[in-house]
């Protein structure tokens, strides 16, 4: 007989935990932090300003997907 082999899963509390956390950091850090980082770097403000914007609408689109259930 073989044995039942485990399989390692993880538990779906931690990640939509996890998931929310990173959609909050991406909503508040994206627009900010990031931002900022890329203006210290020397990246056009138009670039930077669509990078903000599209990570804030990923936290948003993550934070729904997570607070859907």
């Amino acid at each position: 007989m073989k044995k039942a082999r485990k399989s390692w899963r993880i538990p779906e509390r931690f990640a939509k935990t996890a998931l929310t956390i990173f959609a909050v950091l991406l909503i508040f850090g994206g627009p900010t932090y990031l931002m900022y980082i890329l203006q210290r770097l020397g990246i056009p403000p138009v670039l930077f300003t669509i990078v903000g914007l599209a990570a804030f609408t990923a936290g948003i689109m993550l934070f729904m997907h997570s607070a859907r259930e």
